[in-house]
């Protein structure tokens, strides 16, 4: 197979919170960001629209900021959705957008592939949401389980968070040819002496994406949110044991042999490949 130089982006931003319209804006922002520097894809982190829902870990339920969250979320087929869609068209870039998608009301975690034309590939649903993630969103199906076929950029595919946990998840879409994966991640804290678990830091999420790479043979992009103040204020979690303080935006690309990629360089609010 001939090599090729394939010109990534991950998006590293803090998203902004029930406000779908102010959080395409963002979206939108980014996507053309990355096209203009030259950027051929344009990674998401997981819900990048509008934001995760990090009250869920700190309290059983909270139905007011669940409404908040609901109406908030996008919608496959809305405006919003053939906004973010022509802007990536504008700017001839493949994106891959991680949202909280509403479906009547109902949600799921989602990655939509949309095409530098400004088609959505393929959607994918998270199959399985992790822990209390289940008090809001739904399960996804079989739909779920497709890679998109970009040419000249190669056979991208994509899973959410702790998916990344499951191995028959991992053999399928390793049997598919992915060459490029989307790793997304809600943010994440650094630290051996976290106060939670380690496979849920920075270090362990990290490992998480490399062992992908290093199974699969393939180039990692693994995408992070970034956790402010404000979120943490807005959501009420500091008392939790998750999410209590600032952080997160860990962005990375791995090689196939597990390493982090040497030709990056961060530009604001994202990291991008070096192609040589």
């Amino acid at each position: 197979m001939a090599s090729r130089n394939v010109r990534v982006a991950l998006a590293q931003a803090a998203s902004i919170d029930f406000d779908l319209q102010a959080s395409v804006d963002k979206a939108c922002q980014l996507i053309a960001e990355a096209g203009q520097t030259g950027a051929q894809l344009i990674a998401f982190p997981e819900t990048f629209i509008p934001g995760y829902p990090f009250w869920i870990w700190s309290r059983g339920i909270d139905v007011e900021m669940t409404k908040r969250y609901i109406k908030s979320s996008l919608k496959r087929d809305s405006p919003e959705m053939k906004r973010i869609c022509a802007v990536a068209a504008e700017n001839n870039i493949e994106v891959r957008l991680g949202y909280s998608e509403n479906d009547d009301d109902s949600l799921y975690i989602t990655q939509s592939h949309i095409s530098s034309d400004g088609v959505i590939r393929m959607s994918r649903r998270k199959i399985k949401p992790t822990h209390v993630e289940r008090t809001i969103f739904g399960e996804g199906s079989g739909s779920s389980l497709l890679i998109a076929d970009v040419p000249g950029v190669g056979k991208v595919g994509g899973l959410d968070c702790w998916e990344h946990t499951q191995p028959l998840l991992k053999y399928h879409t390793y049997a598919q040819g992915e060459q490029i994966h989307v790793s997304a991640w809600p943010p994440k804290m650094p630290g051996n002496n976290a106060e939670t678990l380690w496979n849920t830091t920075t270090e362990g999420q990290q490992n998480m994406s490399r062992i992908y790479a290093v199974e699969g043979s393939y180039f990692v992009l693994h995408c992070t949110g970034v956790l402010t103040q404000n979120t943490i204020d807005k959501m009420q979690t500091h008392s939790g044991q998750l999410y209590k303080r600032p952080g997160g935006g860990c962005c990375a690309i791995h090689g196939p042999d597990g390493r982090n990629s040497q030709r990056t360089f961060r530009k604001m609010r994202m990291v991008f490949s070096m192609p040589t």
